[in-house]
């Protein structure tokens, strides 16, 4: 069901992609912007995989789960979106403009649809969305990147080692960026067994782990794990 342009105009601008417009400038990029908003409820499905990719989609409320399926029918869950950011933006200008990805609501959410056209104008009017567009994409870029490497690793352990070698930066203690929520998403695996293998790894001597607070103890033996 389509919604009044009035309901969601200002969640706009809660996005990434969106936020950085000047606030002088807001009501002239409603204006200018051409779009539609859509409810979902739980376990209906935005985009298939293998559908041509032709409106930007914005989750303003909600969360949407994407996967990936192969020839065997094997599902790969890549990506948890959660309001308020962009669903797929780095398919949208592909010459080749198929999704990968099958996108399933999380949760009964709205989410905003804006014609690739339309998005093309806004580029080119307003520098700080086209700004904040390639910066997501590249953002997105780095994230798939690190998101194939860890599926290449196969057991947990070895993923959080990859891990937390590179977030370490070469230092002996550090500060983990992200929720243990948020990296077993990360890994594709279950939170209790995230926390399961990181605490064999606290009693083996690898790891110390307070809170966010990771210390390393022994840098080759966890090198030795990928």
């Amino acid at each position: 069901m389509n919604q009044s342009h009035i309901d969601y105009s200002q969640s706009i601008f809660q996005c990434p992609l969106c936020n950085s417009i000047p606030k002088e400038d807001r009501g002239h990029f409603l204006q200018d912007v051409r779009y539609s908003a859509k409810r979902y409820g739980k376990g209906d499905m935005l985009v298939a995989q293998g559908s041509v990719y032709e409106m930007l989609y914005i989750v303003v409320k909600g969360e949407v789960s994407t996967e990936m399926s192969d020839e065997k029918g094997d599902f790969l869950k890549v990506e948890l979106i959660k309001a308020p950011n962009p669903l797929a933006t780095g398919f949208l200008f592909a010459t080749d403009n198929i999704s990968p990805v099958t996108a399933i609501a999380k949760t009964d959410c709205v989410v905003i649809l804006i014609p690739k056209d339309n998005v093309y104008l806004l580029m080119t009017k307003y520098p700080n969305f086209m700004k904040a567009f390639l910066s997501y994409i590249s953002n997105k870029v780095a994230f798939l990147s690190e998101k194939l490497r860890f599926t290449s690793l196969r057991t947990i352990r070895a993923k959080l080692a990859y891990y937390v070698l590179k977030e370490s930066k070469g230092e002996e203690e550090f500060q983990l960026k992200t929720s243990k929520e948020e990296l077993s998403r990360l890994f594709g695996v279950s939170r209790p067994a995230l926390v399961n293998v990181m605490m064999q790894m606290v009693d083996e001597g690898l790891i110390g782990v307070n809170k966010r607070k990771i210390l390393i103890k022994s840098r080759t033996a966890l090198q030795r794990l990928f």
